[in-house]
């Protein structure tokens, strides 16, 4: 400006207005290249479990843009499945695919399956960008993934068998197979042999029942004498008598081929021996039982003895202690080797009143005699046929 003069500030704002609006339109375009990029090669991993994180498939090479789309897309089931899937590879093609979550991170898409995947085993996934919701003009990629298999040595045994009773009836209905770690989900009819004092194997011993007779936790397995049997007067009675026989020694051996759920065979055989006795025709008795009650003020174990060996697993269920005027007790239940002693410690201390022992009906003894009713033979179409099983009550007081 002439004589040094200064222009007021609204010329230079004049002035910069143009080439500002040109740079922020530049910086504009700029940015919004760098957010629609398009992604590059897709890649598929199966990455490891670490620690308490599980295996997860994750396909990497999408772009942010294409990542923000499927993360706001809210895809259902069937339409994350036509995105990207993972099948059991080789497996005939009307086997489902493996379930799982699908997660969309700031850098990858994840798949968790519902339940683990098995070491050694290939999966092939899948992942067609095609069918994402700003599809790509690509064909589908696929690739083969697998986590190492592990080698194991088998460590599952057989912990114990029930009834631990030296002595049972020649009407036995059923034991109780314990395991140390979870087993295959399979019918254990074929493993387990009966054997008698001659070292010769007793024929058609059990029940070869297709149910499955686990615990929710696949460490337990019921196998029962096949009551046909057992019970009098029956046909295959008549024909063959019972497989026990009173003053005779036997013993139950488990095969080691038994599949733990890892697909091993058990780490050894297991043998227990046990003589037999007189047939039990009698039904359970509650008012015969012996009760040794607990001083007030203490958490010691409230007792019961019985004049015979009843069923372990109903023993667990099947008798419980209350307060006469209010609700049931809480506290851990022990059974004493023979299963003739049933101890219930409290969560808390006794207090003075009184108390009620609840039985219920369907408390059997080892011969499948329950409270009040000797066994019969279609046990098996009976068993909780009542909405409520009936229940005895033995009315004690603590002091």
């Amino acid at each position: 400006m002439e004589g040094g003069a200064q222009a007021p500030p609204s010329v230079f704002l004049r002035i910069a207005a143009g080439p500002l609006r040109r740079l922020c339109a530049l910086a504009a375009l700029i940015l919004i290249g760098a957010c629609s990029k398009p992604g590059g090669p897709i890649d598929i991993a199966l990455v490891p479990p670490t620690g308490s994180q599980p295996s997860v498939v994750r396909v990497s090479g999408l772009s942010p843009s294409e990542l923000r789309g499927l993360a706001a897309a809210s895809l259902d089931e069937a339409r994350w499945s036509a995105v990207l899937q993972v099948r059991v590879a080789g497996a005939a093609a009307d086997r489902p695919a493996v379930t799982g979550k699908y997660v969309v991170t700031s850098t990858a898409v994840e798949f968790a399956p519902r339940f683990p995947l098995d070491a050694g085993l290939p999966y092939a996934v899948t992942f067609d960008p095609s069918k994402l919701p700003d599809p790509r003009a690509e064909t589908a990629v696929v690739r083969t993934v697998s986590l190492p298999k592990v080698d194991k040595a088998p460590s599952t045994t057989v912990t114990r068998i029930l009834p631990t009773s030296e002595v049972i009836p020649e009407n036995h209905l059923r034991m109780y197979v314990e395991f140390s770690a979870p087993m295959a989900r399979m019918s254990g009819v074929p493993f387990i042999r009966l054997i008698d004092d001659r070292g010769e194997v007793v024929p058609e011993v059990f029940l070869p029942l297709e149910a499955d007779f686990w615990s929710p936790d696949a460490t337990r397995y019921t196998v029962f004498f096949d009551p046909g049997r057992v019970k009098r007067g029956i046909l295959p009675n008549e024909q063959m008598g019972r497989a026990l026989v009173v003053g005779r020694t036997y013993a139950v051996e488990i095969d080691a081929q038994w599949k733990d759920a890892d697909g091993l065979p058990l780490a050894k055989p297991y043998r227990q021996a046990f003589r037999v006795g007189p047939a039990d025709e009698r039904p359970v008795t509650p008012l015969s039982w012996t009760l040794t009650l607990p001083r007030a003020e203490t958490r010691d174990p409230f007792i019961i003895a019985f004049p015979e060996s009843l069923d372990h697993g109903l023993l667990q269920r099947a008798i419980g202690v209350s307060r006469r005027d209010g609700g049931p007790i809480a506290g851990a239940i022990r059974i004493d080797p023979g299963e003739t002693r049933w101890n219930f410690t409290p969560d808390d201390p006794w207090t003075r009143g009184a108390y009620t022992v609840v039985v219920l009906s369907i408390l059997e003894d080892l011969a499948g005699n329950s409270v009040g009713r000797l066994f019969e033979v279609d046990v098996f179409d009976k068993v909780d046929a009542r909405p409520q099983p009936g229940q005895t009550k033995l009315p004690f007081e603590i002091r």
